[in-house]
Parts: structure tokens; C-alpha cells; sequence
């Protein structure tokens, strides 16, 4: 039986790269340490890790330099999604084999791919391995809620989702009525509607880990009860958090540029191509995060 008990804050790691585009491993590790200094729950290497411009050695580098530092202390969840069936199966079998906790998968890129060959491909995935499975709903590569209950019930490994497609508030609804308990339902795309995902049901949340100790301090006061004080919380910080939620390549720049004021990394650079910010995001970030009192954990 798949692990069926993840829940809370699952940050997506940022992938530290020096000026040339080499992993500085030294600083993934802080990352993962950081991650556990703000209470995470579990960490997850994925689009947000820019694992899409890694090749095949150095994701199974990586993922085992996270498993290694997590030491068994927070869950760690791999990408394994592929243009192929026979890709996600490999990248699924390798996880597994290198010490994740769980994977996740998109549907493949494929403009106009039928409903049937796709639930196909999640089904034969599932079926490689022994490991639970996030399948992800994101845009550009959305999942229906309907095929998302219809999976979870084909399938126990496929148990969790990951929902980006925005707005997400209506997909979580449906998606609940339709799934029920049999799919846990958690949240992403930098916490566009992380308080109303909870609301609806949200299990976990599946952001950018540069805040995560915040993340972490909100997740906390709404489990508690405190609608308010999550929401509070989480309002003051939107200045900040609208700032990694730019276009894909400016994010990784600014999410990285706040681990390293933070102390995380030692450099802050994405892998190429990447568009960098202009000059006056940067000044922002320095107002922002000095305003709102974003230091070290």
C-alpha cells in the first residue's frame, strides 16, 4: 500500500547554480536544511527546480544529495514526468530506487493527446512501481478533475494531485466531490489561493520555497482554526511573494536572489536561458524584504 499520510508544506526546491550552470551541491544541502529549520513537512524537486534542464545524471545526483541531507527527517518528492511512457517509468524506477518518498507527474506536452492514451500513460506508471504518485494539474498541462478521480480510483498509487490549473478554488471543488477521500488534494503555483485551497479541502500546498518558514506560520494558524490569522498573515506578505511569481525564467532569479539574502546560497543564478529582471525588481526585493522583516532561519 502507498503511503497515504503526506500532508503540509512541501516546498519546491530551488536548484543552486554557480555563474557557469554547475549544481553547487554545497548549497542544495543548506537548502534542505534551511527547508527543515522552517518546519517543513516534506521538499520536492520539480519544474520549479528547473529539473527540466537537468540531464539524466544530474537529477539522480541531486535527488540523491536531498535524500541523503533529509536523512529520513522530512519526505522528498521527485518530478518523473516525460514526454514518454517509457521515460516516466525509468525517471519513476530510478526515484525510487535513489530514496524518494514519492513522485510527481505531469501529462506530457502533447498538444491534443486523447483522454484515453493519457490515462493510459499514468496508469502504466503507477503500475512500474511500488511509490505513491502526484499527478499534476498545471497550466499548459491540465488534468480534468474527472480523470483525476477517475485515476485515484483506477489505481492506488496515483493518491495525491498537485493543482495549479488557475483559478484553482473551482478545481479543488470539483475535484472533491468527484474524488472524495480517495485523492488528497494539494496545492501549488506559488500560493495564488493557498488560503482558499485550504478552505476547500487542500491537504498540503506546493509552493516556492524561498518564504516556507511563512508558509509553514500560515499553514499553522488555519489548521489551528485561525482563518484569520492565516489569511492576515498571508496578505502581508503578498508584496514579496508577487515578486517569484513572475514569468518563468525572472522567478528563478528573484527566488534565488532571496536565499541568498537569507543565507542559503552562496550564489544566485538559474540555468540558462533565464530572463533576468530589470534593476528595479531587485531594488523592490531590498525594500520589501527589509520592510516585512525577511531574515535568516
Amino acid at each position: 500500500m502507498p503511503d497515504r499520510n503526506f500532508a503540509g508544506v512541501f516546498p519546491i526546491l530551488q536548484m543552486p547554480f554557480n555563474e557557469t550552470g554547475q549544481i553547487i551541491f554545497e548549497d542544495l544541502r543548506a537548502e534542505v536544511e534551511y527547508a527543515i529549520r522552517g518546519g517543513v513537512h516534506g521538499v520536492g524537486i520539480a519544474y520549479g527546480s528547473e529539473v527540466n534542464k537537468l540531464d539524466d545524471h544530474e537529477r539522480d545526483e541531486a535527488l540523491s544529495a536531498v535524500v541523503d541531507q533529509a536523512n529520513g527527517r522530512i519526505k522528498v518528492v521527485m518530478n518523473t514526468g516525460a514526454p514518454s511512457t517509457v521515460q516516466a517509468i525509468h525517471y519513476t524506477r530510478a526515484a525510487k530506487v535513489l530514496g524518494a518518498d514519492a513522485v510527481m507527474i505531469a501529462p506530457p506536452a502533447i498538444a491534443g493527446i486523447p483522454t484515453t492514451l493519457l490515462r493510459q500513460h499514468f496508469i502504466d506508471v503507477a503500475g512500474s512501481s511500488d511509490i505513491p504518485i502526484y499527478m499534476q494539474d498545471m497550466t499548459g498541462a491540465g488534468m480534468a478533475p474527472a480523470l483525476m478521480a477517475d485515476l485515484s480510483s483506477a489505481h492506488e498509487n496515483l493518491c495525491y494531485a498537485k493543482i495549479e490549473t488557475l483559478p484553482t478554488p473551482n478545481r479543488f471543488s470539483e475535484t472533491a466531490a468527484l474524488a472524495g477521500d480517495g485523492l488528497s488534494m494539494f496545492g501549488g503555483a506559488n500560493g495564488v489561493f493557498f488560503i482558499e485551497e485550504m478552505r476547500r479541502g487542500a491537504k498540503g500546498t506546493m509552493q516556492g520555497i524561498a518564504l516556507c518558514d511563512i508558509v509553514r506560520k500560515t499553514w499553522d494558524h488555519f489548521q489551528a482554526g485561525d482563518e484569520i490569522a492565516a489569511e492576515s498573515m498571508w496578505n502581508h506578505f503578498q508584496p514579496l511573494v508577487k515578486l517569484y511569481t513572475l514569468g518563468e525564467g525572472q522567478l528563478y532569479w528573484v527566488a534565488k536572489e532571496i536565499l541568498r539574502r537569507r543565507g542559503v546560497f552562496t550564489e544566485a543564478y538559474p540555468r540558462m536561458p533565464a530572463v533576468k529582471p530589470d534593476d528595479g525588481i531587485f531594488r523592490e526585493l531590498d525594500s520589501l524584504m527589509e520592510r516585512l522583516g525577511v531574515a535568516p532561519i
